[in-house]
C-alpha cells in the first residue's frame, strides 16, 4: 500500500535552495546531510503535509522539473506568496479542470504548478 511521496529536488546550491524555500515559501527545515568536505549537501525541507528532498547531487535526477502541488486555497497561498515579493510565472486562473491555479519557479528552474479545488 502507497502512504506518501517525496519530491527531489536537483538544485546548484542546497543553502540558497533551503533560503528560498523557508524565507519565500514558508518552508521549515527538517533535517539536512552535509559532509562537510566539499560533498553534494541535501536539504528537507516541509510545509505541512508537503516534504521536498532539495539535493545538490548530480545523481538525484536532472535540474527543471515541474511539479504540482495541491493546497487547501490556492488564492490564499497566491497572496502570501505574493506579499513576500516571490515572482510568480502565471496569476492565479481557472483551469480546465476545476482548480485555482498559479505558477512559480524555484532558483534552479523547476516549476511548482500550485492549485486547489474551485
Amino acid at each position: 500500500m502507497f502512504n506518501s511521496t517525496i519530491s527531489m529536488l536537483r538544485v546548484k546550491d542546497a543553502r540558497a535552495a533551503e533560503t528560498f524555500y523557508c524565507d519565500k515559501l514558508g518552508f521549515q527545515k527538517s533535517w539536512e546531510y552535509d559532509p562537510g568536505d566539499g560533498d553534494p549537501i541535501f536539504v528537507e525541507v516541509t510545509r505541512d503535509q508537503v516534504q521536498f528532498h532539495l539535493s545538490e547531487h548530480e545523481g538525484d535526477g536532472p535540474p527543471g522539473v515541474q511539479l504540482y502541488v495541491n493546497v487547501a486555497d490556492a488564492k490564499k497561498l497566491y497572496d502570501e506568496l505574493i506579499s513576500k515579493n516571490v515572482v510568480i510565472n502565471d496569476p492565479p486562473y481557472e483551469a480546465p479542470w476545476e482548480h485555482m491555479v498559479f505558477e512559480l519557479q524555484d532558483l534552479d528552474g523547476n516549476t511548482l504548478r500550485i492549485g486547489s479545488p474551485i
